[in-house]
């Protein structure tokens, strides 16, 4: 089956306000984007409630102060649709002020390179968002 035109449409609508208020560190607004059965997957970890889903978020520093990239931004380069979702390649700046996922802070401006996969339901929400980041840059170089 081809994704047609108009739904490639809506799923990039979609998608890029849901980047929109992540970006404004709006934990209320990405809220909103999940469906309540909505899951996150995030380097293979699970979360699955609404619950585990804002405090993913935060962990990473898409909202409030306390997460390990400050000031993090979500770049989408290319979005590609299958049938069921649409993938994107993309990347996370911000600077690591925070130990995160068992990497000390570095103090450094970083990119995060990523794949992620997006799929909304029909009424218009998130039902799953699954993210494989590459830490490597975190490391910091001697």
């Amino acid at each position: 089956m081809t994704v047609s035109d108009t739904e490639k449409a809506r799923r990039s609508a979609l998608l890029k306000h849901h980047y929109e208020v992540e970006n404004n560190h709006d934990i209320d607004g990405i809220m909103a984007t999940f469906s309540p059965r909505g899951e996150m997957h995030y380097n293979r970890q699970t979360f699955a409630d609404p619950d585990s889903i804002k405090a993913a978020h935060g962990l990473i520093g898409l909202w409030g102060t306390d997460g390990a990239i400050e000031g993090g931004q979500n770049h989408i380069d290319h979005e590609h649709f299958t049938d069921d979702e649409v993938i994107v390649e993309g990347r996370l700046c911000g600077k690591h002020v925070l130990a995160f996922q068992g990497i000390e802070a570095s103090g450094r401006n970083v990119e995060l390179p990523f794949v992620a996969f997006y799929k909304f339901d029909e009424t218009d929400k998130l039902v799953s968002e699954r993210v494989v980041m590459n830490l490597g840059s975190l490391v910091a170089v001697p």
